[in-house]
């Protein structure tokens, strides 16, 4: 990463991360937990708290066909003057690269490719930039523009094909950090503030849980290595359950051909 990206996401701070294949019950070899708690605070970090005040990135889907998903970026609050570098960090990189130079908006805040001097270009004037994906389940986009001069800073992220289960209000969503699923991101949502609710997760017959509690949002949040000692693939079940919900989530893993 060159220096201006560098600063730009100096509060993303990762380690060469080489999560190995742990079996759910395995202890972590020393240094692993660290790596895995710096990424999930990555990854919860790219968002609205890391964007400059009042600025704002949203991500909508354009089209979709297939396995390829495009999706556009609006902004608000953003100067219309200057350009903007368009970044990417997706889940095979440990780090963010940039992808697009020359970005601007029109006056709906739509990012484009203007196609004049200094501009990305497009197929016509103002063209709009249609980032395309092809995500499996479970799998982040994860999108940034950053000004010229370092000043303004947008970070959005969505999941196109979540892997998501929703019981009597509450939800709870697998988010895939690594290409394998070697980690993944449990989300719960909808819980009562601050309640007890208990983890319960099984790999190919392999059981773990355990008590947790949810914020003063009513929301848990937990990063688990769902690996099989031994196994290179099979699939996980994740169930948050509390006083009045149980939601649950499927999910593979392993790196498939």
């Amino acid at each position: 990463m060159s220096k201006t990206n560098a600063l730009a996401f100096r509060f993303i701070v990762l380690a060469s991360i080489a999560l190995p294949a742990l079996g759910q019950g395995t202890a972590a070899p020393s240094g692993t937990e660290d790596a895995v708690n710096r990424l999930v605070k990555a990854h919860q970090a790219w968002g609205p708290a890391a964007s400059t005040p009042n600025t704002s990135l949203s991500l909508k889907e354009a089209s979709r066909e297939g396995q390829t998903i495009k999706v556009r970026m609006y902004a608000t609050g953003l100067p219309k003057e200057g350009t903007y570098s368009l970044m990417q960090w997706p889940v095979t990189q440990r780090g963010p690269t940039e992808i697009l130079s020359g970005v601007t908006f029109d006056e709906s805040g739509l990012a484009v490719c203007a196609g004049t001097p200094g501009t990305c270009g497009g197929d016509k004037p103002n063209d709009p930039i249609d980032v395309v994906l092809k995500p499996v389940p479970g799998e982040p986009s994860r999108l940034a523009l950053i000004s010229a001069d370092q000043s303004i800073k947008v970070f959005a992220k969505i999941v196109p094909i979540p892997l998501r289960g929703e019981d009597n209000g509450c939800g709870v969503e697998a988010v895939l950090l690594t290409p394998g699923a070697e980690l993944v991101l449990i989300e719960g949502t909808g819980f009562p503030p601050n309640s007890d609710i208990v983890l319960d997760s099984e790999s190919e017959g392999e059981r773990h849980g355990g008590k947790a509690k949810t914020d003063v949002n009513g929301r848990y949040v937990s990063g688990i290595l769902p690996y099989k000692q031994g196994m290179a693939r099979g699939t996980t079940k994740v169930n948050l359950t509390s006083a009045g919900c149980s939601p649950s989530v499927s999910f593979p893993w392993g790196k498939r051909n």
